[in-house]
């Protein structure tokens, strides 16, 4: 197996992970506060960073300490901006809207003239796109302040996308940009908590399975991976790879939370992958 095929088949396997999470995060929600819940899933990443890195923690360069500073500045904006939206949208409209950074990764570099734009990575955004509308059938209600807040975790997310794209190329660490990147967000998190919400939590297993699931599974390993399939891959790639996040979100909910899809959910699934298949010409064009 190649390198590329492999960091392609990890992305989806991030996917899976996280779009399992929007389900288990809003229920989390109701006994720990946004920024609360986001210092102990961070902080549990950067515990295990910790061991994972061992000795060459010293080894973090000025380079790696402002690669995670940026990184961590968007994840952490990202996240905050998905967890509130959380408490006030439902996952699978949360899932659409935080979906939207696969169309904003290739316009923003288009905008600032970072990256040329393949015409099949605009086609294949086309696709997924329309098949996340589709998939998860927003309602045709008024926006709501989570539809607002989400969309802001969409902004966060496509613009850390990119700046983790630089900071790799530029030659950071991957293991050192991720432990550099998630303790900048355990920091932004635990002083928000401070300065806005009240400490106090509700100790129960939904929100202890939670923290494990998204501390260990989706930040560590998930991050990691993510940073590793960067190195092969690029923004634009990488962004069309976690269209399919919502597919799976749309899944678990659909088996674990008894939420019905229609047919109409199938086949904007199976619009997104088409979008996601499509993109391999651009993958392989040398």
């Amino acid at each position: 197996m190649t390198q590329q095929r492999l960091a392609q088949l990890s992305m989806v396997f991030i996917t899976m992970i996280w779009g399992i999470t929007f389900v288990m995060v809003k229920e989390a929600l109701n006994d720990a506060p946004p920024y609360m819940f986001a210092s102990l899933r961070f902080g549990l990443a950067f515990f295990v960073g910790l061991i994972y890195l061992n000795k060459n923690v010293k080894n973090i360069n000025h380079l790696e300490m402002v690669g995670g500073l940026v990184c961590g500045l968007c994840l952490f904006a990202g996240y905050a901006f998905q967890n509130y939206g959380l408490m006030q949208t439902t996952p699978s409209k949360s899932a659409f809207i935080t979906s939207v950074s696969v169309i904003l990764v290739p316009v923003i570099l288009s905008i600032f003239r970072i990256k040329k734009v393949d015409f099949k990575i605009w086609i294949s955004v086309s696709l997924a796109t329309l098949g996340l509308y589709i998939l998860l059938n927003p309602s045709g209600g008024e926006v709501n302040i989570g539809d607002i807040l989400t969309f802001g975790c969409a902004l966060s997310f496509a613009l850390h996308v990119i700046a983790q794209d630089y900071y790799l190329t530029k030659g950071s660490s991957i293991s050192r940009l991720f432990l550099s990147q998630v303790m900048f967000v355990s920091l932004f998190s635990s002083g928000s908590v401070f300065l806005f919400e009240s400490p106090e939590i509700i100790i129960s297993q939904r929100l202890i399975i939670a923290i494990l699931v998204t501390g260990f599974l989706a930040t560590f390993v998930a991050i990691m991976l993510m940073v590793w399939a960067q190195t092969i891959l690029n923004a634009n790639q990488t962004a069309l790879l976690l269209s399919l996040e919502p597919v799976f979100a749309a899944l678990f909910s659909v088996t674990f939370a008894g939420e019905i899809l229609g047919i109409y959910g199938w086949i904007g699934g199976m619009i997104v992958v088409l979008g996601v298949i499509s993109s391999e010409f651009s993958f392989t064009k040398k």
